[in-house]
Order: C-alpha cells, then structure tokens, then sequence
C-alpha cells in the first residue's frame, strides 16, 4: 500500500470513529459495565516542601529590601506563588520551580509589596509595590472572625453562643481607600443577618449602608447549607505530586502519568488561581495535555440582585476522606490523599454538609460503569460559594473535567444565577505540534479549523472538535456535557451573554516556563474576557489551547435535587466536557 493510500484509508477510519463520537457524545452515557480492573497508584513529591516555602517567606519578610517597605507598618503575608524554570522545554516533562514572590499587603499604607527571590537564598530579593488588591487569606479571615467576636455588639451573641459567621461576597472591599476583609453575621436567635467589613489598619469593624456592602445583600431570608466555619487554605501552600497509575495486570507498564497542582498552587491570576492543575498529562506514555486547569470563574445574578462575582480557585475548603485507609504521602497537610481500595471521597455537594477532614486534593479509583477510573477531587472556598472540581481519568483514554457547585447559607444565594466555568486545555497530542477539526452531527467529513475562533455550541449537532496530531493518526476528541449550557440561547439550556462565549480555540504562546494568554486581560470586570486573544492566526501544525466554558443555572431551592447518585458528583448541578482519544 502507497503512503498516499494509507493516508486516505487512516483518514476515512478517523472520520468513522469520529462519527460515532459525534453521535455518542453526551455528558453521562451508559456504557455496558466490564469486569473492573484495579489499578496501581504510585506518588512521589515534586518540587519545594512546605519547609521550603516557610523558610523563603520568613528570609525574605526578614530581608532589608522587604523592610523597606514595611517597617514599622502593620502588615500581613497574603500570598505565595512559584515561578516556574525560565528554561523549561514545551515537549519535556516540568521541572520543579526554583524561584517564587511572596506577596504582603501593608495595611497602614494600603499598598501591596511583592518580592521576588529564589528558594536557595542566592539571589538579592527583588520588591516591587502596587495599590491593587491581593486577594484574601485563610488567616485573614481567621483573625477577622476573633475581631468581630470581640466587637462590643457582637461579644454578647457569641457568649451566649447564637453567633455564625461566614465568608462572603466579595471577599474584600475599599472604602475612602481602606482595605475591609467582608463577613457575614448571622444571629441564630433572632435571624439577624448582616455583612460586616473588618479593618485591619485599625483593627475595627465597619458597618456597611443597608447591612452589606453594594454588589451583595443580607436579608432575613438565607439558603444554602448550614457553614461549617473551618476555614480554608491560602495560597501557594506546598503539596505537588507526580502521579503514575499503572493497572495490576498491566505490570509496570503506566496507564497514565502527570503531575498533579493543588489549587493552592496553582497558576493563572494570583488572586485567583485555576483549581487542581494537572501538567505533563500521558496515556499509555504519550502525551495529551501540556497543562489542564480553570484560571476563569464567575457568577452573574439574573437582575443583578448581587454581584457579578470574579470568583477565586485558591482557598481550598475541608471535605471528607474516610478515617482509616487512606496514605497521606507528606502527612495530612501534605496537600494530597490516596484512597484505599473501594473508598471514596465526599464533597458538600454530594452530602450537604460543610464539614470535612481533609483538605488539598483526594485521590482514588472507582467504578463508573466502564471500568475503574482514576479521579481527582478537591473542594473550594470563595466567599459563600463551595466549589468542586475533579479530573477524571478512564482506562480506555477518556478524560472527564468535571465542576460542581454548592453554596453555604447566605442571602444572595436564595436568588437565581448563571455560574461560569472555563477550562483551559493545552493538548500536546504526542507533540505540541497538532491540527484541529470541527466536527458535528450531519457532517461526513472532518472540516480543519486553520485558524483562531471562538465558536459557540450546538447541542441540535453535538458540536466538539477534534486536536490531531500533524504527523501521525493519534488524535482527541472533545464534546460538550448535557448540563454545560451556551450563551447561543436556542441550542443550550443557558441563555446569558454574561458567559461570553463556549469555546476559543487558539494558537499556544509564551514558552513553558512562561505561558501566555492564561489570565484574561478582564480589566477588573468579573466577566471573562477572551476576545482580544483571538485574531485570526494560523493553527495548522501548531501548538494549540483551547477554551471551553460551561454554564449552569443554579438557584438554592431544597426541591431541586441535586445529584443523581450519591457518590459522584454528576446532575443538575455538575458541568463538563468529555475528552476521548481517537486511534491510539
């Protein structure tokens, strides 16, 4: 047979099952259950420990260069981030990050001072200021609970043990130029129900015009579920894994293998973060992904009763992991556990339930009707809102990000919203050097995509696409979930031009060390601004990243149920696409 001949042979076979894709794809299809097979699951740590980190936190607070900014100010470190190696290869595996900036707001001056150094101590320690908001800590809302505690109007409820607080939205405030850290107050006796702004400059409390500050609301009525009040992660927290799965029956030869990113540490806009990330993604050792996360998710309220939110990916809230069984690699602040066979991990979504033991990311096999899969779950905190992300991983190839959403007890979330969610995927299909399709129902033959769009969905089609390899057969296909909405009106659930868009599809730029395009350039608007990155250039035989948003209606009401089974995370209120591989 000609090389010509088997091209075109390869390509029709391509189309068959791409075809079948097409007319399969759906969110959660039934696949006839085979004999599951167990799988090996080996974790090595990888990069800075937590000891490392606290000790270039403390030299550098330390440093003169740092003083300088904040002697004899009151100050807080509220941030933590990993710069990665400046020379690391796209198509090599990534290498551990040697350098970092460590953020710390001055609350006398309200200015926010970065330094940046590295972890051996060899380099002078680099500062920078800037009058922009950091983001919130986990120990910022700790103290701000004990100042509201102690406040003269609110000691007597706590004495007599009728005070809940809770985190809230927005996370933070300026008022005549002061920083206020936002909480909210509920009187369990009387049904009182305020948010609260908590000055560290002054260490005061400050009441806000109508009981909360102007884009949120507090009023008698609340829903959600009841807050657990256990707090949650800053960021930068140590806790990054190489993670390899190899079947039993297999040998030694891996299924797959990545790295793993809690949400604490992962990339995108430092006061938001992108959830659990996963980098160097292969099956059966060839590469699928360079890097998957979601550094952009939002919330618009339907007549604006609150918001519109930026939402935050860093605070990594408590769920549950069972008491006995699970291997806690760096001990249980290591950031990752390993289940033991036959357990699971539970969210607030699943259980209603704010409390947890565990926090950072759950890992573990189970069961989903076609074999074990490989599943990565974490839960996180931003303001009111509880959010779940996981990464499943399938024997067969398949890939299924998957994000849920729940919200503790608040007045906002009584109101009907659109959530949004927006992943990022930069395939390296065997290469970073891949080529794309379109595909949909109705269609015979593949059409290429030749260069940057941004393209809405059709569920009437089930529109997805497919990323090649530029040299060989291998290829993924993505199509989108039941539940996942678009803002095209008429072919999705969702109708809301708030979302902006369901898939960019992009040429990748930057370099590994340095990835570009991976914060939008919002501008301070809580809506996702992808637009300007896509201008009409080439993506055939290119690196390519893509895109994808869903969107999920939601509204806290007790008669909407939210799950279908009680062990994963799937139903109403659950998004995300279907990754498969094709002719692997």
């Amino acid at each position: 047979m000609t090389k010509f001949s088997y091209r075109i042979t390869a390509s029709y076979c391509l189309t068959l099952l791409i075809s079948t894709l097409v007319f399969a794809g759906e969110n959660e299809r039934k696949i006839p259950t085979r004999a599951s097979q167990d799988f090996n699951i080996s974790v090595k740590s990888w990069g800075p420990t937590q000891a490392d980190v606290d000790a270039a936190k403390l030299r550098v607070e330390l440093s003169s260069e740092v003083q300088s900014k904040l002697r004899g100010s009151k100050h807080r470190l509220v941030s933590f981030e990993y710069i990665n190696v400046s020379d690391e290869a796209k198509s090599g595996p990534s290498l551990p990050p040697t350098r970092f900036i460590a953020t710390f707001y001055n609350y006398t001056t309200d200015i926010t001072v970065l330094a940046e150094s590295d972890f051996a101590g060899r380099e002078a320690v680099l500062v920078t200021t800037g009058a922009f908001d950091p983001g919130v800590s986990g120990e910022e809302i700790k103290d701000a609970y004990e100042l509201i505690r102690a406040d003269a109007q609110f000691a007597p409820m706590a004495a007599a043990k009728t005070l809940e607080l809770y985190e809230s939205m927005p996370g933070v405030s300026n008022l005549n130029g002061v920083r206020l850290v936002n909480v909210g107050v509920t009187n369990t006796a009387t049904g009182l129900n305020q948010i609260v702004g908590v000055s560290f400059k002054d260490n005061r409390v400050v009441r806000y015009e109508n009981n909360a500050p102007p884009t949120s609301r507090a009023a008698p009525d609340a829903c959600g579920i009841q807050s657990a009040g256990q707090g949650a992660t800053g960021s930068g927290v140590a806790g990054q894994y190489q993670l390899t799965v190899s079947g039993k029956d297999r040998g030694a030869e891996p299924i797959w293998e990545m790295l793993v990113i809690r949400p604490s540490s992962s990339s995108g806009n430092s006061s938001e973060r992108s959830g659990i990330e996963i980098r160097d993604v292969k099956y059966k050792s060839k590469s699928v992904l360079k890097r998957g996360h979601a550094p952009v998710l939002n919330v618009e309220y339907v007549n604006n009763v609150c918001g519109p939110y930026r939402d935050w990916q860093y605070s990594e809230g408590f769920f549950a992991v069972p008491a006995t069984g699970v291997t806690y690699p760096n001990g249980t602040s290591g950031g990752i556990a390993v289940l033991g066979s036959g357990q699971i991990a539970t969210t607030s979504v699943e259980t209603r339930n704010d409390f947890g033991n565990f926090r950072g990311v759950a890992v573990y096999q189970q069961n989903s009707g076609s074999g074990n899969e490989l599943v990565l779950v974490t839960e996180m905190n931003a303001g009111w809102y509880r959010y779940i992300m996981e990464w499943r991983f399938g024997p067969d190839g398949t890939i299924r990000p998957r994000y849920g959403f729940g919200s503790i007890t608040s007045s906002c979330v009584c109101a009907p919203r659109n959530h949004h969610v927006y992943w990022r995927l930069d395939f390296d299909v065997v290469s970073p050097i891949n080529n794309l399709f379109q595909v949909e129902r109705g269609r015979k033959y593949l059409m290429p995509v030749t260069n940057e769009a941004a393209i809405l969905r059709n569920y009437a089609t089930n529109r997805g696409f497919v990323i090649k390899n530029s040299t060989s057969d291998e290829a993924y296909s993505i199509f989108p979930g039941s539940n996942d909405g678009s803002v095209a009106g008429p072919t999705g659930p969702v109708t809301d031009s708030f979302g902006r868009g369901d898939f960019w599809l992009m040429r990748f730029k930057g370099t590994a060390a340095a990835p570009q395009e991976i914060d939008d350039p919002n501008g301070g608007s809580a809506a996702a601004n992808l637009a300007p990155w896509v201008n009409a250039e080439s993506l055939e035989n290119q690196d390519l990243v893509l895109w994808y948003s869903a969107h999920q209606y939601r509204i806290d009401d007790a008669s909407r149920p939210s799950l279908e089974r009680p062990d994963i995370i799937t139903g109403v209120h659950v998004v995300g696409p279907d990754i498969r591989p094709i002719r692997w």
